[in-house]
């Protein structure tokens, strides 16, 4: 399988550093433009499939690209959702510690142990977003180049898996960017990243 995985475009809410995973909030100005330019980025590429998270900013980013490919219809899979944050969505740093002080401290020493306040927990996130690449993944018989448009914490998680000794914070997929993957019985080969 060649895997392209897609980062949405910019929000609102992502220009102010706001955690936001379950709400279904719209591309601003600049992230419609990001979800044309990468539409043109990706026009030399024929997909057998395009996976769509089921938020309304992934949609969006869609939009241009299944334009571009009108006998495609998307497959829309909620497990490929960002990781919900509970209590603190739509809230910054700042505001989420004077909300929930004890609940935050120990979210930042143990991120990938702790679930934000009444949010999802990072283990169950990455279990769901596994077990759905997985499917598709095992459905693939023909090799082929498969779009995953998608949310940082869902790429940085199966990125995450296939490079557990990579920092995981360290790695960031750029709101409107691509990257390609590689993955056959042999391991996953990251061949394209941030274009």
């Amino acid at each position: 399988m060649k895997l392209f995985v897609l980062r949405h475009g910019e929000t609102l809410l992502n220009r102010q550093r706001k955690f936001y995973g379950s709400l279904n909030v719209s591309l601003d100005k600049k992230g419609f433009q990001q979800a044309d330019e990468v539409a043109k980025k990706l026009t030399p590429y024929t997909f057998s499939r395009i996976i769509i998270s089921d938020m309304l900013r992934t949609k969006q980013t869609a939009v241009p690209i299944l334009n571009q490919n009108p006998t495609i219809h998307p497959i829309i899979d909620a497990r490929f959702n960002e990781m919900g944050f509970g209590d603190w969505e739509g809230l910054n740093a700042n505001e989420i510690q004077a909300l929930d002080p004890i609940g935050w401290q120990k979210w930042l020493n143990e991120p990938f142990k702790v679930a934000p306040g009444n949010g999802e927990g990072y283990i169950c996130f990455k279990h769901r977003v596994l077990e759905a690449f997985q499917d598709y993944y095992q459905d693939d018989r023909t090799g082929c180049q498969t779009l995953l448009i998608a949310h940082l914490g869902v790429l940085r998680a199966l990125h995450h898996v296939w490079f557990p000794n990579l920092n995981y914070w360290n790695t960031n997929f750029l709101a409107g960017d691509y990257s390609v993957y590689t993955i056959n019985n042999e391991g996953v080969q990251l061949t394209s990243y941030n274009v």
